[in-house]
């Protein structure tokens, strides 16, 4: 390669550098396919492609990009991290694991290479060697780096439940770092305020900041109606709630949801479904997906599941969206059968194996692993298909309970159906239609799992779910506050509180707002 043309490929990463940092993120990726197709062997062009692709989430055209950056040049950092990075994305835990381990051994005194894997740990519940991560990352960092560390430990103290220990971080962060809305909302979601406390005082002077994100200011305002509603004052937390989450300009999914329910719905018929499971099922592998509406009881369901000696609870991984994609090989599901005869049967095989795999890795002394994605509820027909004999929780509420409960928690775009009532029945509606499909068509496969009867009745509740399990009772599944394992939800304050029945109809206050949920029932 000539001096002049390696310039000009310089000039043009730098260009297309400069366009993902302003946001241009088609421009960028149109940029960085012109360098791809003229410099397939340079390792950064393929890099950028991968980054520019990621940033839109579209992990899997990303993946390619990344591994022949990682094919051309093995030693580089940042491509191996981005790599691993994806492919957790994607819930491919066991492939990341392997880039983040180059990263370390390529340089194992690298303070980012220490830093990713801390946050690759964390992400899939391995807190305690997160936390040694994450410290070590600390001692290296330069000051600039620092903050964000700190927040990933602040997060990781948390999901551990050691309160203590996070309040003091927070004590000794707070007011010097660039995160201080987020800092803000974590310390006030710790203990009980109203608004009359001091903490109401603080978030009132940050929403004044006119330098806040609108996503920092969305959270604010969320903690304020938080707030709000332990005065009473439950007009003004609703509205506090409401628009917050208009701020964050997000889409409705709905009609997209919709018509993924119709397409499964037709697509997957019990005669259809038994013959695939019996053609392509994997015998042996149990596994158990905890699902549901998001603030459901997920997460105590999936806690007291994993408190019994034999099950571990493998936290909210992708890995089921994936597999479920790369089954259907693009196609419609009407063409799923057709989708399987292409893959074959080792094609379909080697699917069931990465996800066992990822289960093993995540949860690798316990025999049952804990899926525990909420809106795998969708990909109940697939998982049957591949897994014969594994076991599907479905996690009930009342819906006008769940929608505000999802209201004031800082659940992301992805979820913007929770966002507005009308829009929160429309999506129930459908996911009480899939729900019932699957009853219809895998009798007796689904147990549904009521949040009111557990929390008001725990112990028949908790027999009942154990023996559908094929486990015997054990007194820690009574007991899922004593569960040690890291809790990386919404819920993961609450569900240290034991079983209890203060969240039960805490929509009553917000009823006059909650019309078109009501009419759904």
């Amino acid at each position: 390669m000539t001096a002049g043309r390696a310039e000009r490929i310089k000039l043009a990463l730098h260009q297309a550098d400069e366009l993902l940092r302003r946001g241009q993120l088609r421009e960028a990726e149109a940029l960085s396919r012109r360098l791809v197709a003229e410099n397939p062997l340079s390792a950064h062009a393929q890099f950028m492609l991968g980054i520019t692709v990621q940033s839109q989430g579209r992990f899997e055209q990303a993946e390619p990009h990344f591994a022949r950056a990682v094919t051309l040049d093995g030693r580089n950092v940042s491509y191996l991290l981005n790599y691993g990075l994806c492919l957790l994305s994607m819930g491919r835990v066991s492939e990341a694991a392997v880039q983040y381990g180059k990263a370390r051994s390529v340089a194992p005194s690298n303070f980012e290479a220490v830093w990713r894997n801390g946050s690759f740990l964390a992400r899939i519940g391995h807190m305690e060697p997160a936390l040694a991560a994450l410290s070590k990352a600390l001692e290296r960092a330069p000051d600039g780096a620092k903050h964000a560390i700190r927040l990933e430990v602040l997060d990781c103290l948390l999901s551990l439940g050691r309160i203590v220990e996070a309040e003091e971080h927070i004590g000794r962060f707070i007011s010097a770092t660039p995160f201080h809305a987020r800092y803000l909302c974590l310390l006030s979601s710790i203990g009980k305020h109203d608004a009359d406390s001091e903490m109401f005082q603080r978030i009132q002077r940050e929403l004044a900041r006119k330098d806040i994100s609108a996503v920092d200011r969305s959270d604010l305002m969320v903690r304020r109606g938080v707030m709000l509603q332990a005065s009473r004052r439950h007009d003004e937390a609703f509205a506090s709630f409401t628009e917050g989450k208009k701020l964050l300009r997000a889409p409705s999914v709905t009609t997209a949801f919709r018509q993924d329910v119709d397409a499964r719905i037709a697509a997957f018929g019990r005669e259809r479904l038994e013959a695939l499971a019996a053609e392509h099922g994997r015998s042996g592998y149990r596994p158990i997906f905890v699902v549901g509406l998001p603030r459901s009881g997920t997460t105590l369901a999936a806690q007291i599941i994993s408190a019994h000696s034999r099950a571990g609870n493998a936290g909210e991984l992708e890995t089921m969206t994936y597999v479920a994609a790369k089954l259907s090989r693009g196609k419609p599901l009407a063409e799923i059968g057709t989708a399987l005869a292409e893959l074959g049967g080792n094609g379909v095989a080697d699917l069931a194996a990465l996800y066992e795999s990822t289960m093993r890795h995540v949860v690798p002394d316990k025999e049952l692993a804990v899926d525990k994605m909420p809106l795998n509820f969708r990909f109940i027909a697939e998982a049957a298909i591949l897994f014969p004999d594994a076991r599907f929780v479905n996690c009930m509420r009342h819906p006008a309970d769940t929608f505000v409960s999802a209201l004031q928690t800082e659940m992301n775009a992805a979820h913007s159906y929770s966002y507005d009532p009308a829009d929160y029945a429309a999506y129930y509606r459908e996911y009480r239609r899939l729900m019932a499909h699957w009853d219809e068509v895998l009798p007796g496969r689904v147990f549904h799992l009521s949040y009111e009867a557990l929390v008001s009745q725990p112990e028949p509740a908790i027999a009942g779910l154990l023996e559908y399990l094929g486990l015997t009772m054990e007194e820690a599944c009574l007991h899922p506050e004593r569960n040690a394992s890291a809790v990386t939800t919404f819920s993961r304050l609450q569900v240290r509180s034991g079983i209890n029945t203060a969240s039960v109809a805490r929509w009553k206050p917000y009823e006059r707002h909650l019309g078109p949920i009501l009419e759904s029932l």
